[in-house]
């Protein structure tokens, strides 16, 4: 575990700043530096080239500097295409294809990727940049063809002129646009076209950057900051083949998702791990560290607490380090902001014990599956740039609900439609074979391709009415048993999203029922089947979701459903703990467990396990204990 200084170097201030960041280093133990040239608090669109040149000079100094120190000197090119845009005077507008987002409108100072004036002037600030003699080049996350300030990605006139050509097809930004956001085959088409004309010009762009790098030191590392999978999903992008196209002959080095920009509570806290925990799935041999940003860097909106949680989190989902947007980009003498110096240092020794006890472990839990090519398979029911991005409501909804997840095929997985599309036949065979759980979008695409008769219910209508969800089966249900719940029938009609009614088999087992109006049953909801491949199948008929999910009788309903699914063979189970998030890590020996209260109430936990569980210093703890709020509590799970 290391720690990234990330630090904005005002040119009129550099000297000064040194002696700050030199003085921060030795006090909090800080072993790296990555300079940055530009305030995103003042601007987020790139320099022309003589600013690069000028702060190549300066680094140059301040890389000298630090070495003697011992402390390491990488540069993070803070803007190369542009975050957000700005109306800039003509003396700082560069002369490049503006980036054009799904509102049509072309940008004043962010650029396109696919423009080639654009690429070479990104080689020349790589170029320059590493003269100066950095270790490692972080080029931030504006290298995308997916704005900050848009969902979708960029239908500037190169875009238009590359997919018409490759589709065979007269386009217009516009129409472009449309069939991206559609649904028919031929929407499909232009769809994969424009996302693979997305990744080739990125890829070529990345292989420019990193040839421009190492034709001066080829010692020196190129990573990429990102967003996360979905989004690059939308974007056509292979990160592993991305990452080494930066890499060149070096260790791929990647800062993936996982930020928190505020006080986070419930699922926010969640998708801090899950966001970055599903990137780093995606990776075979990549150096991961992970950033912790605290936009707009101000304990207004974000506490002392809250980065230190986060920090954690980000250890437990295994960072080998932690880059550090803490202080804010304005230049402020770090004294002023002591109790992050004071952080820094001493939440060292547990960070370090979170690493050590996550190091060579594995999650386990239900498999999220992905893909990404599943914003090609994603069905667009509102025909809108946010109906493109790729549904995982899933990856944090199912540890709030005491769900321990992993982002690889484990012994029980979970499949929804956009996923299950990009399967092939043998791939989903050998997912019915082990457990599975099915939404209804999975449901409807693995009925649709043949496999209908392996999942034990059929449906022949759509839920298009007044409706709520009963809990029936007391096994599965217990207490619960008689409750009802939303199916969100209006909200998901107004979108065009219309539910299965399940029509159970004969030897299925149903667990809940569909009322109408009048409370009268109409199909069957969620039921479980063990089908001739000697696999178990569950089938939900609704959406994931927190506004059908978040209730604690669902919570108690699917934990039984997976004890189903699993066999009684999962090496644990939660019993009730509202919001309080599991996340489990296991190697052939020991089981890591870590329980977060997300929540601002004090919540009893009951841990069940056949197993032996221990605390990190080895005494054995009993299963029943309280989590304060925000608490994460760290639990050893062995055979003896």
């Amino acid at each position: 575990m290391n720690y990234i200084l990330r630090v904005v170097i005002h040119e009129p201030e550099w000297e000064r700043q040194l002696e700050d960041i030199v003085a921060l280093c030795r006090y909090a133990g800080i072993e790296r530096v990555l300079l940055k040239e530009q305030c995103h608090q003042i601007l987020m669109s790139p320099f022309p080239l003589e600013k690069y040149r000028r702060m190549a000079a300066i680094y140059t100094k301040i890389g000298e500097r630090l070495r003697r120190e011992g402390i390491g000197f990488g540069i993070n090119l803070a803007t190369i295409a542009g975050h957000c845009d700005a109306k800039l005077p003509p003396a700082l507008t560069l002369p490049y294809t503006k980036f054009v987002s799904e509102s049509l409108q072309p940008n004043h100072s962010t650029y396109c990727l696919l423009d080639e004036g654009w690429q070479a002037y990104a080689r020349e600030v790589v170029r320059l940049y590493a003269q100066s003699g950095p270790e490692a080049i972080f080029v931030d996350d504006d290298f995308r063809s997916l704005n900050h300030s848009g969902y979708l990605g960029c239908f500037c006139p190169l875009h238009v002129e590359q997919t018409a050509r490759e589709c065979g097809l007269s386009l217009t930004a516009q129409s472009l646009r449309d069939h991206v956001l559609g649904n028919s085959e031929q929407d499909k088409q232009v769809r994969a076209a424009w996302r693979r004309i997305n990744f080739a010009g990125q890829l070529k762009a990345a292989r420019g950057i990193e040839q421009a790098v190492h034709a001066v030191n080829p010692a020196i590392r190129v990573g990429l900051m990102n967003s996360g999978e979905p989004n690059h999903s939308v974007q056509g992008r292979d990160m592993p083949q991305l990452l080494r196209a930066f890499a060149g002959d070096t260790r791929p080095l990647s800062r993936p998702l996982g930020g928190a920009y505020g006080d986070c509570l419930h699922g926010e806290l969640v998708a801090i791990h899950q966001g970055m925990a599903l990137s780093m799935a995606q990776l075979e041999n990549a150096e991961i560290v992970s950033e912790v940003e605290n936009w707009p860097h101000t304990r207004y909106t974000k506490g002392l607490r809250m980065t230190a949680l986060q920090m954690k989190l980000h250890m437990l989902a295994g960072a080998d380090g932690i880059t550090m947007n803490i202080f804010d980009f304005m230049g402020t003498p770090y004294e002023q902001e002591q109790g992050y110096c004071d952080l820094i240092r001493d939440l060292r020794p547990e960070l370090e014990q979170i690493a050590a006890l996550r190091r060579g472990k594995q999650a386990t839990g239900l498999g999220l599956l992905w893909s990404s090519e599943s914003a090609q398979t994603q069905h667009n029911s509102t025909h809108t740039a946010e109906g493109m991005i790729p549904r995982r409501e899933g990856d944090v909804l199912f540890p709030l609900l005491g769900i321990p997840t992993a982002f690889s095929a484990q012994q029980v997985n979970f499949l929804t439609g956009s996923v299950a599309e990009t399967l092939s036949d043998r791939q989903i065979t050998e997912l019915l074979k082990g457990g599975l759980l099915l939404d209804a979008e999975g449901f409807d695409c693995l009925t649709r391709r043949g496999f209908g008769r392996y999942l034990g219910c059929r449906s022949e209508k759509t839920l298009e009415e007044v409706s709520a969800e009963r809990l029936t089966d007391r096994d599965f249900c217990g207490d619960f048993t008689g409750n009802l719940l939303p199916t969100d029938w209006l909200r998901l009609g107004l979108r065009n999203i219309h539910l299965p009614l399940l029509i159970p088999r004969p030897e299925a087992r149903p667990l809940t029922e569909i009322l109408d109006v009048e409370y009268q049953p109409i199909g069957c909801g969620a039921c479980l089947y063990e089908n001739e491949l000697r696999g178990r199948v569950a089938v939900l008929s609704g959406q994931i979701s927190a506004w059908t999910f978040a209730h604690r009788s669902r919570a108690f309903l699917l934990r039984n459903i997976l004890r189903y699914l699993w066999r009684d063979g999962q090496p644990f189970t939660l019993q009730d703990g509202v919001n309080v998030a599991p996340f489990y890590y296991e190697d052939g020996e020991q089981g890591l467990l870590a329980l977060l209260n997300t929540g601002l109430d004090e919540e009893l936990v009951t841990v069940e396990t056949r197993h032996v569980l221990r605390q990190t210093d080895g005494a054995r703890i009993d299963g029943q204990f309280c989590l304060h709020p925000l608490e994460l509590k760290l639990l050893l799970i062995s055979q003896s």
